[in-house]
């Protein structure tokens, strides 16, 4: 047994070796308290809590972005976190499935091979040797594996493809729009290190560029890129399941008038989830593709940037409306309301195009203020002043203070809605759909059986009510990305059908059906045990891990000790336990062990009620 360098308490070492990535707020206070104290040497889940409810105590009930001048463009809450949250930071994610052989097409304006889209890993390093200059970024994307399967140039009435076609090169701004969609489904988040990945980061993508030369796109266009969907056997050979529109038509028409809404029907019929984004309008009025009746139609919701527990009612009333489009349709006699689901529209991190001028300015302008971030003016007077004409900057930079200098970059960076030296935070429903289109791919990946309006059926069902909102805005509320994946494993013919959701809490007559035993979680000694007491409560948990040998429960209740409440492997790769909680909150993660007999520690996928840990990634909740 290894001890915690900090309290001296017994820490399994092969669970210390997993606690050494740290929040870095938790990595700076553990510093500052302990200057000899490394980061590799980790730190138990106990004071890597303790930090983070310290840090958490810290954050501003209102948003600091209005206390300095110039105001920031993003609200944030504390000083040491000024940047926005990771989509999986703000929306449960299922960690168990990445959209990995699935499908995703995009219809946009324009696209461009960035970083975020690479097969394998990303050498960040070699990458920033080549970020000067658009020809050495294009020579260094072409040398690294892709997940775009296929690139279509459908501008001007031809249909142009291949991964050598100059548009598909160009940082002109129609190609932003097309990186930034994709990035939010499938994104693996190379350049922000893994944070700001999206929930598919290993779909496959079909990139299908639409409009008109001025880069306006009508609904002509549009349904250009429909039909190039439908035609030939672009579908299967692609291997697309997902389609996400996020531009909108021209004006209103009935459904059933309108050849891009029949297009979109057409598709679904052919197995294929269509996700349009609601439109922008704020009124009560739908555009094309946005009304077709088998389309998911996502509108949008603002978090304000701010952390927040799908369990606790106070919080999720602090969620707003976006200013999406919306409306009803009928089909099959009967009407139909959109959106049918919401999804963060706001604060999102979306990469800026690589090789451009804005990339080059903005990885600057992050050194810089990193830099003066750590007291370090002289630095970011220096780095200003080598990249002046960059910036077109003047001689009294290279003599100016740091609150000058904070000013000047603040100014600078809210020009480009900077949030970390290579993304930018963007808003929109156009956002907001990609997001969907994600979930979508990893529920086609857990369960490949699935129906186009099955997945639908299965996003609306799981999505979590907004009850203080109007519901004729809301739909069947927001998306709830893990609970969504649990739901298709579950669906008829899934992998795990018959099986509870990790997390849910078990009655007499589900332990009985299950047949598992009871387990105590706070006997440390306790093996499959007596039944609980009166006062508590049985949990179902389990997790996914076909290649797993061995695989327990650790939490607060147990001190964060491999092996001592086992899970039972089931013939399906899935493992499972009844546990007996006492009342209040308890936290746990799932500890796997390979057949190699490496251990590490994974979190519950399927129960999204979490809480900050310490670490990179937060622990499961169980509230008995």
């Amino acid at each position: 047994m290894s001890r915690c360098p900090l309290c001296g308490g017994p820490v399994d070492p092969q669970l210390l070796a997993q606690t050494t990535e740290l929040h870095p707020p938790v990595r700076r206070l553990v510093q500052s308290e302990h200057p000899n104290w490394r980061p590799q040497e980790g730190i138990c889940p106990t004071c890597a809590r303790d930090r983070a409810r310290r840090h958490a105590r810290r954050r501003s009930p209102v948003s600091l972005h209005t206390h300095t001048f110039p105001h920031t463009t993003f609200p944030y809450y504390h000083p040491e976190e000024f940047t926005v949250l990771s989509q999986w930071e703000r929306l449960p994610h299922h960690p168990g499935f990445d959209g990995q052989g699935i499908g995703v097409a995009f219809l946009d304006s324009g696209y461009y091979p960035h970083p975020d889209f690479v097969a394998g890993s990303l050498n960040l390093r070699a990458f920033l040797d080549h970020i000067g200059s658009p020809a050495r970024v294009r020579r260094f994307l072409e040398g690294q594996g892709t997940r775009v399967r296929q690139y279509a140039n459908l501008v001007a009435g031809r249909a142009h493809t291949g991964f050598d076609l100059p548009s598909l090169w160009s940082d002109a701004p129609s190609s932003w729009h097309g990186q930034m969609t994709a990035a939010l489904a499938a994104g693996n988040g190379s350049l922000s290190e893994g944070r700001f990945r999206a929930y598919a980061p290993a779909a496959t993508m079909v990139w299908i560029k639409i409009g008109r030369p001025n880069g306006s796109i009508p609904e002509p266009e549009i349904l250009a890129g429909l039909r190039w969907l439908l035609a030939k056997d672009h579908l299967p050979r692609l291997g697309i399941r997902v389609v996400n529109i996020s531009v909108g038509g021209d004006h209103p028409q009935s459904w059933w008038e309108n050849p891009v809404c029949l297009a979109v029907e057409a598709l679904t019929q052919a197995g294929v989830l269509v996700v349009a984004a609601a439109g922008n309008s704020g009124r009560e009025e739908l555009l094309a593709p946005a009304q077709a009746p088998s389309a998911i139609t996502v509108g949008g919701m603002d978090d304000g940037n701010r952390r927040w527990r799908v369990d606790r009612p106070k919080e999720r009333r602090r969620l707003r409306l976006y200013r999406h489009s919306y409306g009803r349709v009928w089909a099959a006699d009967r009407p139909i309301g959109k959106p049918e689901l919401l999804a963060p529209a706001c604060w999102l991190p979306a990469p800026v195009l690589p090789g451009s001028p804005i990339c080059r300015e903005m990885w600057v302008l992050g050194r810089a203020w990193q830099a003066l971030d750590r007291g370090r003016a002289d630095r970011a007077r220096q780095l200003l002043w080598r990249h002046r004409d960059l910036l077109a900057l003047t001689a009294p930079v290279r003599h100016a203070g740091p609150r000058t200098l904070r000013r000047l970059l603040r100014f600078r960076m809210n020009r480009h809605k900077w949030v970390h030296p290579f993304y930018q935070h963007v808003d929109g429903t156009s956002v907001s759909a990609p997001q969907v289109a994600a979930v979508a791919a990893q529920m086609f990946q857990a369960h490949p059986g699935l129906t186009p309006q099955r997945a639908k059926a299965l996003l609306m069902a799981s999505a979590l009510p907004l009850d203080h909102l109007p519901q004729a805005q809301t739909g069947a509320g927001l998306l709830q990305p893990a609970r969504a994946v649990a739901l298709a494993l579950r669906d008829a013919g899934g992998p795990l059908a018959g099986f509870p959701v990790s997390g849910t809490r078990l009655e007499s007559a589900g332990l009985r059906e299950l047949g598992l035993p009871v387990q105590a979680a706070q006997a440390l000694e306790a093996g499959p045990g007596p039944q609980a007491p009166a006062m508590a409560s049985v949990h179902y948990l389990g997790t996914w891990a076909p290649e797993a040998q061995a695989v327990s429960l650790v939490g607060s209740f147990n001190g964060w000790r491999p092996g001592v409440l086992p899970l039972y492997r089931t013939d399906r790769g899935w493992w499972h336990t009844a546990v007996a909680f006492p009342p209040g909150e308890h936290l746990y993660r799932f500890w796997v062990v390979d057949r190699s007999g490496n251990g590490r520690w994974q979190l519950d996928g399927e129960n999204p009620v979490r809480e900050e840990s310490g670490y990179l990634e937060p622990h499961n909740v169980i509230v008995a």
